[in-house]
């Protein structure tokens, strides 16, 4: 490797994107990453679902009314922790201000564009390599137990057909034939949204697959290093000091999530990202006959039934809780009723003690958009704050990023996105 090789800091979704990108455009990349492995902190065990469909912000009132009627409350869909009040009253004010019905909305088309760019750069990979990921390409289906929610939603739709967006709305007995695993509680359904467009996959095993092509390609990745601070020298990048060894370097990129703030502590920089822990379920779905086939999410549980595999994904819940690393007994039955009454057979069916759970801290910008590009500090740059979409916009930012830093033109419109506005 040269010297003075681009350091990018996190080597989950966004840092292998980049990286991957960077090395596409002839820059020579080192990843560092603290854990022993790619992709196993908030990349791990994401719902799966790369969906341009689901671009909208959680800044909507129907989200913050959840949000606050879940302070306290464990069994939530949305739980705010009270103690932690405080250090988001700040980042809570900006994200109230986006919420308007304007913000919201351009906001909302910003992350589609994004999320469209994205799942097409995923495509190409996945074909150029032969990845294999558990990727499914039916689409995703969003399902309404009320009619005046469904109603509601279809009529909010119409408006992703004017971002080239594909949708079909479908009535009760149309969505148990797109998923007859749902036959049990056709009752309860008002009617549903299926977006073909969609896709699913495990986002740790793209992780691997992308993991392997950037080492073919001579990209070097370091896990079990721990980023210690950054030099700078006249508000220039001059070096990373792990707890190995010290790396000579004029550019780095921070795509460490929410621990990003981390490593600002010597700067004067400070995003408003906050951690999001999010949970999710796997179940072993191999010894059943019929399994559910069609990705689902329930919009009034906020929850997404992912298969995968031979597997089937539970995953939803977002707590405000900090780094809060502790599960309460309440948040894992959560999972577990959300399956039931979603599935009730197949829960039935299923050995729910052999299910594996998992959490992670999504990063989350008060406006619902990624933070991507420079920053005050020279060969300093940025590529966090997805929130709950960064499997779906993780090939595109790190596109989005490899130019900016090269100054080249991006495929779109980068300003809704870039580092600056979080001044």
């Amino acid at each position: 490797m040269k010297e003075n090789p681009i350091i990018i800091i996190g080597a989950g979704l966004q840092g292998l994107a980049t990286a991957n990108a960077l090395i596409d455009r002839g820059e020579e990349v080192l990843l560092l990453e603290r854990s022993s492995g790619v992709a196993t902190q908030t990349s791990f065990a994401n719902a799966g679902m790369l969906t341009p469909s689901q671009a909208a912000p959680w800044n909507s009132m129907a989200d913050i009314v959840n949000i606050l009627s879940g302070i306290g409350k464990k069994d939530s869909p949305m739980l705010l922790k009270l103690n932690q009040v405080p250090s988001l009253f700040f980042w809570g004010m900006r994200f109230l201000l986006n919420s308007s019905k304007s913000k919201y909305s351009s906001n909302t088309e910003n992350i589609c564009k994004l999320a469209q760019h994205s799942l097409a750069l995923t495509q190409q990979i996945r074909e150029k390599y032969g990845f294999n990921y558990d990727h499914s390409s039916v689409g995703t289906m969003k399902i309404f137990r009320d009619e005046s929610s469904f109603n509601k939603a279809s009529q909010e739709v119409k408006r992703l057909s004017d971002l080239g967006l594909t949708f079909k709305v479908l009535n009760n007995q149309e969505v148990v034939e797109q998923e007859p695993c749902l036959s049990d509680v056709s009752e309860r359904i008002s009617g549903g949204i299926i977006f073909p467009d969609d896709e699913t996959g495990d986002a740790y095993k793209f992780c691997k697959e992308l993991e392997t092509v950037i080492k073919e390609k001579g990209g070097r990745i370091h896990v079990n290093t721990e980023v210690k601070r950054i030099h700078f020298n006249k508000r220039k990048v001059n070096s990373v000091v792990t707890d190995r060894v010290e790396i000579k370097t004029s550019r780095v990129v921070l795509t460490s999530g929410s621990w990003t703030n981390h490593l600002l502590k010597n700067t004067r920089l400070n995003l408003p990202v906050k951690p999001v822990k999010g949970y999710s379920l796997t179940l072993d779905t191999s010894t059943l006959n019929d399994a559910p086939k069609m990705p689902i999410i329930d919009e009034r549980i906020h929850t997404a039934f992912s298969p995968l595999g031979y597997s089937l994904r539970v995953a939803g819940t977002a707590e405000f809780a900090g780094f809060n690393e502790g599960i309460h007994q309440k948040r894992i039955d959560y999972l577990y009723k959300t399956l039931e009454s979603v599935y009730p057979s197949i829960a039935a069916k299923l050995d729910l003690d052999k299910g594996t759970l998992w959490y992670g801290f999504r990063p989350m910008s008060p406006d619902g958009m990624p933070y991507i590009g420079p920053t005050k500090i020279s060969g300093l740059f940025v590529n966090t704050g997805h929130g709950h979409s960064g499997w779906t916009l993780a090939m595109g930012s790190g596109d989005v990023l490899a130019d900016l830093m090269l100054k080249k033109q991006p495929n779109l419109e980068v300003k809704p996105f870039l580092a600056s506005r979080a001044v």
